[in-house]
C-alpha cells in the first residue's frame, strides 16, 4: 500500500499549479505585476552596475535565488527579508505548509535575461527539483520571478510594483521562443515522472483533491453569506 499524505489545502510555491492530471502551468510569476513607479534610482543602479561584469551580475543573481529558495525551505523569515523588496507578500503559514512536503530543492538552475528591461532589472527563469517527503524520486519545476537592484546595490527578488514598458518586455520574454523551449522541457519531463511514478502521481492526485475541495469550500461559504447578507432583520 502506498503512502498517504494527509489532505490539507496546499500551496506549492514552486510554480507547479496542477490544472489537470497531465496539463501543468509552469511559469506563474510570484507576484501580481502592478503598475507603478520604479523605486530603485537609475543613477544609483547604473553606477553600482557599471564596475560588475556579466559574470559577476550572473553569480550574484544566482546566489540570490538559492538562498531565497533555502531560506524558504527552512522557513527563514529574517533571510527572506533580505531576499526580497518587500517581505509583506511572503507568507509565511503558506511557507510552513510547504516545509511539511518539501525535504529539499536541488540542482537550481537560473536562466537570466534583461532584454528590454531598465537596467538593473531582470527576468530569472529558475529550474529547481523538489525532494519531496517519502518519494525518491525528484520532481522538476520551473519559476519565474523579477530580480532588481535595489538603491543599496544589492540585488533582491522584487515585488514591488513594474512599470509599464517592463511589464510588456517581460510578458515579451514569457513569450519568447528560448522560454518557451524551457517550458516544454521542463512540462515533459515533470508529465513523464507523473505518468510513469505511481508516488508522484498519488502526491499531485491529492493536490489536485484538495484544491478541489478548498474551491468548493470556497463557494459553499461565499453563497451562505450572500444568503444571509438578503435575510430581512427580524421584527424585535
Amino acid at each position: 500500500m502506498r503512502f498517504k499524505y494527509k489532505k490539507i489545502i496546499l500551496f506549492i510555491t514552486l510554480a507547479i499549479m496542477l490544472i489537470g492530471m497531465g496539463t501543468f502551468s509552469l511559469i506563474a510569476p510570484n507576484v501580481n505585476f502592478s503598475i507603478g513607479s520604479n523605486v530603485t534610482s537609475q543613477t544609483s543602479t547604473g553606477s553600482a552596475l557599471s564596475v560588475m561584469s556579466d559574470n559577476d551580475i550572473e553569480e550574484e543573481i544566482d546566489s540570490l535565488v538559492k538562498r531565497y529558495y533555502h531560506a524558504k525551505l527552512e522557513v527563514d523569515m529574517d533571510e527572506l527579508k533580505k531576499c526580497v523588496s518587500d517581505a509583506s507578500h511572503v507568507e509565511e503559514k503558506r511557507l510552513i505548509s510547504d516545509a511539511e512536503y518539501i525535504e529539499d530543492y536541488k540542482n537550481i538552475e537560473c536562466m537570466i535575461l534583461n532584454k528590454g528591461l531598465r537596467e538593473g532589472l531582470y527576468r530569472v527563469y529558475v529550474y529547481c527539483e523538489a525532494k519531496i517527503y517519502d518519494i525518491d524520486t525528484l520532481v522538476p519545476s520551473l519559476a519565474a520571478l523579477v530580480v532588481a537592484m535595489n538603491d543599496e546595490g544589492e540585488f533582491v527578488i522584487s515585488f514591488s510594483p513594474v512599470e509599464n514598458e517592463d511589464l510588456k518586455a517581460i510578458h515579451e520574454l514569457d513569450d519568447s521562443a528560448a522560454v518557451k523551449k524551457l517550458i516544454s522541457t521542463v512540462q515533459k519531463k515533470l508529465q513523464d515522472i507523473v505518468s510513469k511514478n505511481a508516488d508522484v502521481r498519488d502526491f499531485y492526485q491529492m493536490l489536485e483533491s484538495s484544491d478541489s475541495e478548498s474551491a468548493v469550500e470556497n463557494n459553499e461559504n461565499i453563497n451562505q453569506e450572500a444568503s444571509q447578507a438578503g435575510q430581512t432583520p427580524a421584527t424585535q
